[in-house]
């Protein structure tokens, strides 16, 4: 999307239309925004968090809203995609914070903080799911991000660099670098059920 938005992507109750009403103060379309796109960018929110998710998801979500509101920058294509970007990057940012006072993730509690548990048919498949999410969180925050926007929530590797402010070569070799490690731990995970346990590993950069 250019400057220069068309009339259709402006018109009222439209995800673009109600972004730049909400930025010139009209709440109700605020509001609209909140309750098409909140949901989806918590579960963002929550999954780049890992560990630190489950308490934090809101206030991520709240602090890129007003991100969202008080940029200039319009949106280049989908607006629930561009929101959890902006998500995703508050998320990174909120790690940085933590690392940076030297504070430790919360002990991962078996959901990922990556929201409600999706309905599965087997048992075995409920059991994947959970392994997928510890995995995840036990992935650096910044493979957990390029993870979360280029596997989880379908954005390009162009998107995803942008939002995350990357090349596309560097995304790319990212991305690819971590899909080789989330591999690894969720063989290693299989191998350790087989034999009766379960892995607790650390965080892996």
């Amino acid at each position: 999307m250019n400057g220069n938005p068309d009339r259709a992507a402006l018109e009222s109750g439209s995800d673009l239309g109600d972004l730049l009403a909400a930025r010139d103060g009209d709440h109700e379309a605020g509001r609209r925004l909140v309750s098409r796109h909140g949901p989806a960018m918590v579960r963002t929110a929550r999954r780049v968090l890992g560990r630190y998710g489950n308490g934090d998801g809101e206030d991520v979500v709240q602090e890129a809203f007003i991100a969202a509101l008080t940029t200039g920058a319009l949106p280049q294509g989908d607006v629930g995609a561009w929101l959890r970007a902006v998500t995703a990057r508050k998320a990174l940012d909120m790690l940085r914070a933590a690392a940076r006072r030297g504070e430790q993730p919360l002990g991962f509690d078996g959901s990922g903080g990556a929201g409600p548990e999706p309905a599965a048919d087997t048992g075995s498949a409920r059991i994947d799911v959970l392994a997928l999410r510890e995995c995840l969180a036990r992935l650096s925050p910044s493979d957990r991000a390029v993870l979360t926007l280029v596997d989880l929530e379908g954005q390009s590797m162009a998107q995803a660099a942008g939002a995350l402010g990357l090349t596309r070569v560097a995304i790319r070799l990212r991305a690819v670098r971590a899909r080789r490690k989330l591999a690894r731990m969720l063989r290693a995970g299989r191998t350790e059920s087989r034999r009766g346990r379960v892995p607790h590993g650390q965080e892996i950069g």
